[in-house]
């Protein structure tokens, strides 16, 4: 990159990313441009976490590395993180990708990986799981 600036526009990864732009030799500029603000309702996730207690489900498909972030987040203000695990534990989990698969195993729930998931929708994952 000789030196160029490189504006980071990135809010999530934007550490990351300068540090890569820095290891190529240009200089970043950080100007996150956008940032996800997770509208989370505590009280239905923790009526949901109890409803799932009663039937556990027997699959579990995490599709954004920002909403399963934030599921997280909210268990841990709840003090229920551990129940959360706990029903995690028991049923199969798909990340659909690499950020809520970084998640996931950040929390200890992903230990190894079956290889990317192809299914770009709801629509398709069905058919990659198997």
């Amino acid at each position: 990159m000789k030196g160029k600036t490189v504006a980071i526009l990135e809010s999530r990864l934007g550490r990351q990313l300068a540090d890569l732009v820095g290891k190529h030799g240009g200089r970043a500029l950080p100007a996150p441009a956008l940032a996800e603000v997770p509208d989370i309702d505590h009280a239905e996730i923790a009526r949901l976490l109890g409803d799932l207690e009663l039937r556990p489900p027997r699959a579990a498909i995490f599709q954004t590395g920002v909403g399963t972030q934030a599921l997280f987040a909210a268990a841990d203000s709840l003090g229920i993180t551990s129940r959360l695990l706990g029903l995690l534990a028991k049923c199969v989990v798909v990340a659909r990708g690499p950020k809520p698969t970084g998640v996931l195993r950040s929390r200890g729930v992903l230990r190894r990986s079956t290889g990317p998931c192809r299914a770009s929708t709801m629509r398709d994952l069905p058919r990659n799981v198997v």
